[in-house]
């Protein structure tokens, strides 16, 4: 123990709630990733993860009005880290918990207890630990917590998105750790806080060695491990082979070599154009369709994937003939969105988009009415575009059906002819020219003789097959009838769709159970909201001032989240994964927030300040409601989340003092608790339910009325 002056030095609350807003951040965006990993990707998560932290974040706030001392706060946050590493390798580790097959999606109902037991724990911690420091801050003590929370959030999401994320969320939560105990312990035991700071710098890059193989063992992959990497986009892993499987956050998504499977589909792709000159493929790379495409007419073939490191990770785990095939001066690897990629390229014959089905916001960007348009601005007049579809053509009813049909209506909102061809998987084939597309046997096989290039890979004989007269007759005539509401980055239809096939071939999850109630559900949604705004119009007339200052306080929590989830989504249906953004961008919030908070706090006047600031808060929801963060969102999300923090954080001063009867500490814990609870339901309710279900815009508008209808609450505060 250090001594100074002869006095020792004491533990300090505003560093410990900085590190408190540190833990936070950390701990909900590396349990979001690894959510999002488990679920395939799927939003849902986000809806998931975040209502499971903001409870358990407001029922530990809850518990701290009255418990605990500072000395018990002071190890908070790095308990808090701790639980969220056993958090992650539960997640990690549940293939073998829950008996899944290998690559099989965690799903939610079987697997409730798992996902609570991974969230609930850290974040009740953390919540714990709020009104504690809350008191210990003084006078005004609410306001000064939240901003300097916020404060912490915002370093911490920094850090982990510019420096961590890429070491592996292994090595992240022991750096984590070590940062944060060091940085509380610092006043008193500044040679332990030094020391404990570079082991845990030290022990970081075993320790995602060591989750990394463990991932692997659990997961039942065939093979040993060869390889891994944590990229900004997502979790790479690659088997030993031959053939090598490479798997992304979990699933297999490619084999190599495939010449069975991958070398025919590739060259039939490009057969369905007459003279494919200059070719753009998304999501054609890991599979080795590039070594089938180079043999035909092409002068330019982009390659075009959003993770930046995988091909430089493909050159490493392949074999050498990949490494010569990718190096052939047709090529061009693109690794960027294919938003982007598309927009800066012209003269097109021939788009290929093979990458998933839309079962994410993120997946669902190539499969929007608006990035198909792009599309069709960047092709030649002749120009063709094929779309593939995880959906067999043996059976087009039920949910396959559904998908089918909403994508082949996106297409037909664009191109003029759309036509299919049968398989597993069915290629949708779209055409620039209103002219009818020859798919016919007999062209392809024409195609495939003129194309001596393409030598074994493809036996023209193997064209019946793949092309069976009477299995396309039946395609070709559902694809005619086919129009159902397109899809649109706006209103996603064709995501909720894509999640229910998704996890039917897993276990029914929340997407699959929201189904049932088909047409009914919207108009759910929009009685659930009049009934809220009643109730509070009856809590502004009857209700005391603790109990209208918590329902406020529940709104302000609820809209806030609103406008994180509406932003997130907009930022991964536009520009891509938010696999490394999310801690960034949820800094970029808190930022925000501290700021909000210490202006409310200067000013004095943190009660009368509320009703302004909903009113505000309104109007931010009908600006998002106008679809403003669509138009620039490289500067708009980030801004937009800005000022919503900043209206989160003014209101929070002044609901804790409303709530508080002279004690800080309870006006904290009472608002706080109300705050994440709000926050909560809003997770809940708009990532899994409103987004997919009545759109963006609509969901935005809710938001508008139901801050509008909590301004009497706060008036007479």
């Amino acid at each position: 123990m250090e001594v100074v002056n002869g006095t020792v030095p004491q533990l300090n609350p505003v560093t410990t709630t900085v590190m408190l807003g540190v833990a936070t951040v950390v701990s909900q965006a590396l349990l979001l990733r690894e959510a999002m990993a488990a679920m395939g990707g799927s939003e849902t998560a986000w809806g998931l993860v975040m209502a499971l932290w903001l409870a358990g974040m407001g029922f530990g706030s809850r518990l701290g009005v009255r418990l605990g001392t500072f000395r018990l706060a002071v190890p908070l946050p790095a308990i808090s880290l701790g639980l969220a590493a056993i958090g992650v390798l539960l997640f990690r580790a549940a293939p073998a918990l829950l008996g899944t097959a290998p690559g099989e999606t965690i799903t939610t109902w079987h697997a409730v207890w798992l996902w609570a037991l991974a969230v609930v724990p850290a974040a009740a911690a953390g919540g714990f630990c709020f009104p504690i420091l809350a008191g210990e801050l003084g006078s005004r003590g609410p306001g000064r917590a939240y901003t300097l929370e916020a404060l912490g959030a915002l370093l911490g999401g920094t850090m982990l998105s510019m420096a961590l994320t890429t070491l592996g969320t292994g090595s992240a939560f022991v750096i984590a750790i070590g940062l944060t105990t060091g940085a509380t312990v610092w006043p008193r035991r500044r040679l332990f806080a030094a020391l404990l700071m570079l082991g845990s710098m030290t022990a970081a890059v075993p320790a995602g060695e060591t989750l990394a193989r463990a991932t692997w063992r659990w997961a039942g992959h065939p093979g040993p491990l060869g390889d891994w990497a944590e990229t900004s986009q997502q979790r790479l892993e690659v088997s030993t082979g031959p053939p090598m499987a490479l798997y992304t956050d979990g699933r297999l998504a490619a084999s190599y070599p495939d010449p069975y499977v991958t070398l025919p589909r590739a060259h039939l792709m490009l057969l369905l154009h007459p003279a494919p000159r200059r070719v753009l493929a998304v999501g054609c790379t890991a599979d080795g369709s590039v070594e089938a495409m180079v043999r035909h007419p092409v002068t330019e073939l982009v390659l075009v994937d959003e993770d930046p490191q995988l091909a430089r990770r493909l050159d490493d785990w392949y074999p050498g003939d990949f490494r010569t095939i990718m190096s052939n001066p047709k090529v061009t690897a693109r690794s960027t969105d294919p938003l982007r990629a598309i927009g800066s390229t012209g003269d097109l014959d021939l788009v290929i988009l093979a990458d998933g089905d839309p079962i994410s916001l993120r997946a669902n960007r190539t499969r929007t009415v608006e990035f198909l348009q792009s599309c069709r601005r960047a092709m030649t007049k002749d120009g063709v575009l094929i779309m593939r579809v995880g959906v067999g053509d043996t059976y087009l009813g039920g949910v396959a059906g559904d998908l089918l049909a909403t994508l082949t209506s996106t297409l037909k909102e664009v191109f003029p002819r759309v036509t299919a061809i049968p398989g597993e998987a069915v290629l949708l084939v779209a055409s620039v020219s209103e002219a009818p597309l020859d798919t016919s046997i007999e062209t392809l096989v024409s195609r495939r003789l003129d194309r001596p290039e393409i030598g074994d890979q493809l036996h023209p004989a193997l064209l019946t097959v793949l092309l069976d007269q009477d299995r396309h007759t039946d395609l070709a005539a559902f694809i005619d009838t086919a129009d159902p509401a397109p899809n649109t980055l706006r209103h996603p239809r064709a995501v909720p769709i894509a999640a229910r096939l998704h996890e039917s071939r897993s276990q029914p999850v929340l997407v699959s159970s929201l189904a049932g109630l088909g047409d009914r559900l919207p108009k759910m949604i929009g009685a659930a909201a009049a009934v809220v705004t009643i109730c509070l119009i009856i809590l502004a007339l009857a209700g005391g001032g603790a109990i209208r200052a918590t329902a406020a306080a529940s709104v302000i929590g609820f809209t806030s989240m609103g406008w994180w989830m509406l932003l997130m989504a907009t930022w991964q249906a536009t520009r891509g994964s938010v696999y490394a953004e999310v801690g960034a961008l949820t800094g970029v919030f808190m930022a925000g927030v501290a700021a909000g908070g210490w202006a409310s706090h200067r000013s004095g006047r943190q009660v009368q300040l509320v009703p302004w600031v909903f009113g505000a808060g309104a109007g931010l929801s009908l600006a998002l409601a106008s679809g403003l963060s669509d138009r620039v969102p490289l500067v708009f999300v980030p801004v937009l989340l800005v000022i919503g923090g900043i209206l989160t954080g003014a209101a929070f001063p002044g609901l804790g003092e409303f709530a508080s009867r002279g004690s800080g500490r309870r006006g904290a814990g009472l608002a706080f608790a109300a705050d994440e609870v709000g926050a909560a339901a809003a997770a809940l309710v708009i990532g899994t339910v409103a987004i997919p279900t009545i759109g963006m815009t609509a969901t935005a508008v809710g938001l508008a009325v139901l801050g509008l209808a909590a301004i009497p609450a706060v008036m007479k505060a």
